[in-house]
Parts: structure tokens; sequence; C-alpha cells
């Protein structure tokens, strides 16, 4: 736990009891440290009973609440808390049941330390496989339930489709499209300084659409910006740009595995040296099996254009890869999830949902 946690322990500890004794602790919260964390969880909770969202700050409450969803301001006093990220000092009592989801597709990176995971009553992994190579480094509280946020690619729900999002942005009917991503810039295993101010190169012979990690240097969101003809993507909402996309550009993004679910062509710039350490052998591997790996922007064009040609390239490995990451792709991976989290719950005495009146019946 960071130093954070250990400071407040005691104070929301009192806190925590008193609003338990007084019947006003919900049951179960999911933790929003970021706006798009909703995205994870909002194909499981369909499967739960009602489940109040608490945001980190007002900043997230507002992108929350611009969304449509309904959020209260951290402190919350639960008796679990489900959550998408490493943020438990957040939480920082073992009393508190805590459920960990996956906010990125797969593992593209090395395992953060094992007591970060082990912390968690729960965490939940995208696959048997990813449960096993977390056991090999020691973690212990790992089930597979899935990736949840896959789950619209395969179940779209009724109402707006992804041809709708397409018209909105004006994508030019035909030409094809490219998505073009990048993960963190100061992770050291990003390749947007590549690209970032020569997408205009593309856009007179392709539809061109960006998303990017959300914590992206503000200098480089404003190159990708400034560049004309580029639809550069804000929500957190990401399927129905999978689903309008022919080919995706990205270096070691989870969104990388999200699109492979898609069996659809994948370009990768390669990552060397440096923080690019933290990616084991075996996804360095991985990601030139499923992808076209390329070095410059120079060779970005042709290597589309062969993957427009040839879309089947790379398939078979694609469909394996599919299977050690997600197990399967059926739209089921929200209720799988769901059902771990009723699990655990229920062997912990914990209702899932609050009473009629919208408190919780915990007791401290």
């Amino acid at each position: 736990m960071i130093p954070s946690g250990h400071l407040i322990r005691i104070p929301y500890g009192l806190l925590w009891r008193e609003s338990a004794r007084r019947r006003r602790s919900p049951p179960v919260v999911f933790y929003c440290g970021e706006s798009h964390d909703w995205a994870v969880f909002d194909p499981i909770r369909r499967f739960l009973p009602p489940v109040p969202v608490v945001a980190k700050n007002r900043s997230v409450q507002r992108e929350l609440r611009d969304a449509g969803v309904d959020a209260s301001l951290w402190p919350s006093y639960p008796g679990a808390v489900i959550m998408a990220r490493h943020a438990l000092h957040r939480f920082p009592l073992r009393e508190i049941v805590k459920i960990g989801l996956r906010h990125g597709a797969y593992h593209f990176k090395q395992f953060i330390r094992p007591e970060r995971y082990n912390a968690f009553d729960l965490f939940v992994f995208t696959s048997e496989h990813e449960v096993r190579r977390a056991r090999e480094h020691g973690i212990r509280s790992g089930v597979a339930g899935g990736f949840p946020k896959l789950d619209p690619l395969f179940q779209p729900d009724a109402g707006e489709t992804a041809a709708d999002v397409g018209r909105k942005l004006g994508l030019v009917r035909d030409r094809p499209t490219v998505l073009v991503t990048a993960t963190w810039d100061r992770s050291g295993m990003s390749a947007i300084d590549r690209w970032c101010d020569r997408l205009h190169a593309l856009t007179t012979r392709y539809n061109t659409m960006v998303t990017v990690h959300p914590a992206t240097s503000r200098r480089l969101v404003a190159a990708v910006e400034r560049q004309p003809g580029v639809h550069f993507i804000r929500e957190t909402r990401m399927w129905p740009y999978l689903l309008l996309a022919d080919v995706m550009v990205g270096d070691t993004s989870s969104i990388l595995a999200e699109f492979c679910a898609l069996d659809k062509p994948i370009i990768t710039f390669r990552i060397a040296g440096g923080r690019a350490r933290r990616m084991p052998e075996e996804i360095v591997a991985l990601l030139g099996r499923i992808s076209t790996p390329i070095d410059s922007f120079d060779e970005l064009e042709p290597a589309i254009e062969r993957s427009l040609a040839y879309p089947g390239l790379h398939s078979e490995s694609r469909r394996q890869a599919n299977a050690l990451m997600f197990d399967v792709l059926d739209g089921n991976h929200g209720r799988r999830t769901a059902a771990h989290i009723l699990d655990i719950l229920s062997r912990r005495g914990i209702p899932a949902s609050a009473g009629s009146d919208g408190r919780g019946t915990l007791t401290a």
C-alpha cells in the first residue's frame, strides 16, 4: 500500500465503523479512478444487483456524469469494493473485500509486484493462461473471467451502431479506415513520437482515427489534434471504432489485444531498449506473430496497403493469441466475471445490493 493509505487508515477506519454502525455503508461499490474504468465495468454491472459508483475526484465525477453515469465522490465506506486499477490505498482496511479487474486487455508488460495483486481478495484476469502466468510470479488471488470490455464487439446492444458512429464522424464510405493508437508516452514503450505530427500524409487515402492513452502528454495530443482530417477519439467506449477500423496501427498498447479479438490486420512500431525491457520475451514474440512490425513512419503506408490487400495475413496467429488471451470470444465475459464477484460476496457474507432505502445492511 502506498504511504497515503497508511496515513488515512485510522481515521478512515473510524468513519467506516461508524457508517456501518448506523447502517449507512453500501454493501458494494465500483471505484472509478479514471472515467474510462466505466467501460470495463459496464458489461459486468448488468449481471449484478445495483452497485453504486464512486469517483476518485470531481473531475472524474464530471466525466462520468457527462457519459450518463451517476457517481458519488470518494470517500466511501463499503463492505466490498470493485476497481479496475491498483488503488487499494483508498480503501485501506482488511475488513473491506477487494475485487480487481483488468483495465487493459491481457497483459503486455511484466506483472508488478505480486503483493499488489495479492492485496486483492479476488483479481479477475483475462484467461486461464494469464492466471497461470500470474501464479508463476507468485500471484495467488487470480481467477479467469475474460475481458468484459470485449462483449459489445460480439453482442452489440440495441441502439446506436458502429455505422451510426461512422456517419457522425463523417467517414468517407469508399475509403479504408485506419485506427492509430499509442500507449502512455512516458512509459518508454510508446511510438507516438514517430507519427503524431505526420498523420496528415494518410488522410487523403484513408479515414484516419486516433486514440491514445489518457495520460499522454498534452503537447503530443495537441500535435495529433493539429493534423487536418484526423478524427481524434475522446470517448471511453471504443467498440464502435474497433468495428469501423479495417487496420490498427499501434505499439504496445493493450488495445491491440482488443483489435486482435476481431481478427483484423494490425501494424506495430517496434519498441526496443529502455523501459521496453518490461516486456517479457513472450509478449514481444506474440506481438510479432499477430502484427506486421515496422520501425519508421515511412514504412507505414506500404504496410497498410499490404494489410488491406492480404487481411488474412497472421490470421491463424491471431486466432491462437485470442485463445491465450481470452479463452473464448462469445460476448459473455461480463456474465462470467459477475459470477466470480457474486461468489466471493456470498462467501464473505456481503449482500450484493443495498436495501430498499438505498442504505447497506453491513455490520462492523
